[in-house]
């Protein structure tokens, strides 16, 4: 059983309706965001996040803060392990690292097999080369690209028993 998100931000469909104190039988969660912002002219490989990226990951934290997560997931790349920092000490939850080291497609399959191991709600952080083929292995529909300089986005995917997925998207931060 699934925690129901009753109470928070996000929204349930509307043949989804449950109280705070319920149990969710239906779905579970992965939802992906797109990292808060890398610091700006450091073009290296591994860029810090800038001082707007620090402030969005702090808003992610305080957004998802009354969410029940089970599993925080980031790329080997620091600009993603910083995003979901603030978020993690808040929720005592340990930061799983899904490597790169061997290519993307192994990266994506690593997370979506992270995902289907966890009994509860997974949060990704990605890039915007990663993150629509992180929502299309997972089952969701195809986004298309996101821009390079978009920060902040929220994928919201609801995986269901019956194999349906819904996606809906949102923001955190300025």
């Amino acid at each position: 059983m699934q925690r129901c998100f009753c109470g928070s931000r996000w929204k349930h469909q509307a043949a989804d309706k449950h109280s705070d104190s319920c149990y969710n039988k239906c779905y579970r969660q992965a939802s992906t965001v797109s990292q808060a912002c890398r610091e700006k002219p450091d073009y290296s490989q591994d860029p810090q996040l800038s001082a707007a990226g620090m402030q969005r990951a702090q808003a992610l934290a305080e957004q998802l803060a009354s969410v029940a997560l089970s599993q925080l997931i980031a790329s080997d790349y620091q600009r993603t392990q910083l995003t979901l920092a603030p978020l993690a000490k808040e929720k005592a939850l340990t930061l799983t690292v899904a490597s790169t080291k061997s290519g993307i497609s192994a990266h994506i399959k690593h997370i979506v097999a992270l995902v289907k191991q966890e009994q509860g709600n997974s949060l990704i952080a990605g890039h915007s080369n990663t993150l629509p083929l992180i929502i299309s292995a997972l089952g969701g529909p195809n986004i298309g690209t996101i821009s390079e300089s978009s920060y902040g986005g929220i994928y919201q995917l609801q995986l269901k028993q019956n194999g349906k997925v819904i996606l809906t998207q949102s923001h955190f931060g300025q």
